[in-house]
């Protein structure tokens, strides 16, 4: 499962202990007033599944605390908890046997992606700052034994004080939909997000073990989706990679230059360039001629494949992915 980071200011994270809640905010003019800003964010909390682990990273102490674990689906809710700003896409927590009284400073944190212990872990994006991101669970994996190392063991149990009433999980629901399509690209990421967090899709892609979105890379952009093969005896042994770069309307020359770009960094800088591990994907509403020609020859020349996949919409079904031969 992926695992959830939370940044938040040392007052509200006490509210999260609390009341047993984490979100991130609407932007401070108001989300509604920037729709696709909006199905961003829920497209980010779409990542989030019930049983998740969440962690939280206080901002002012430059602390990594944990562990919690998702209570439910995440859901929009706009009544006022924490009292700086209006934070409405939220999700429940629930305490775990993990309780860590020591916590893990950043710079250790920083010594970990130095070493490429970790690679994912983002406090800020390209775009600005980051409320939330994902870390895969094998990362999750190192930085549990560092607070191990740290944390003698403890039977003793944290409890929620005030625990936040059950809200059915609605961010799915919340999207901006146009003449019956997903009106944003971040409209069909929350879609997507979602349906993996489900472990769609099995029959396009294999038994893919973990998911992330918005993966970092060192070129100052993020990857739209990446799937991850754990060995099915050792899921912490990954085998393989999907990298997957989404469009809500026509997949042209410019982002499959992008995707292919994303392959190459990948091999490069993360599998020692095996190119058995790296496979990549563009989902798109249609693809352009220039895209069909390019992939067809790049799998008959290179025996280097592109799965091309269109993507169907409706209230009733979600959303449904079908392959171009």
């Amino acid at each position: 499962m992926a695992v959830h980071v939370f940044q938040v200011s040392e007052e509200n994270y006490q509210i999260c202990l609390k009341r047993g809640l984490v979100a991130i905010p609407e932007p401070k003019d108001g989300a509604r007033q920037y729709n696709n800003i909006f199905d961003g964010l829920l497209s980010r909390m779409a990542c989030i599944k019930n049983n998740d682990y969440i962690l939280m990273y206080v901002i002012g102490k430059k602390e990594l605390r944990g562990v919690w674990q998702a209570d439910g689906n995440p859901f929009y809710e706009a009544t006022q908890v924490w009292m700086d700003r209006l934070y409405p896409f939220r999700c429940r927590i629930k305490v775990t046997d993990y309780n860590f009284s020591e916590f893990l400073n950043l710079y250790d944190i920083n010594d970990l992606v130095n070493s490429e212990q970790i690679w994912t872990w983002a406090l800020s994006r390209a775009t600005g700052s980051n409320a939330m991101f994902s870390i895969s669970d094998s990362e999750f994996n190192v930085l549990l034994n560092e607070y191990i190392k740290i944390n003698p063991f403890s039977s003793s149990q944290s409890y929620i004080a005030e625990p936040y009433p059950y809200r059915e999980g609605n961010i799915v629901d919340m999207i901006h939909v146009d003449k019956d399509m997903p009106k944003y690209e971040y409209s069909v990421m929350t879609l997507l997000n979602d349906a993996f967090c489900n472990k769609r899709f099995r029959e396009l892609f294999g038994q893919y073990t973990d998911f992330l979105s918005y993966v970092p890379t060192n070129r100052g952009r993020e990857m739209d989706i990446m799937l991850i093969y754990g060995n099915p005896k050792d899921v912490n042994r990954i085998m393989a990679y999907d990298i997957i770069e989404v469009k809500r309307d026509v997949f042209d020359g410019k982002a499959l230059a992008q995707l292919i770009d994303y392959e190459s960094w990948f091999l490069q800088k993360k599998v020692a360039g095996d190119l058995k591990m790296v496979r990549t994907t563009a989902i798109a509403k249609e693809f352009s001629n220039e895209v069909i020609d390019y992939v067809k020859k790049r799998s008959s020349f290179e025996s280097k494949p592109i799965k091309l996949l269109t993507y169907s919409y409706s209230n009733e079904h979600g959303i449904n992915l079908s392959l171009i031969d």
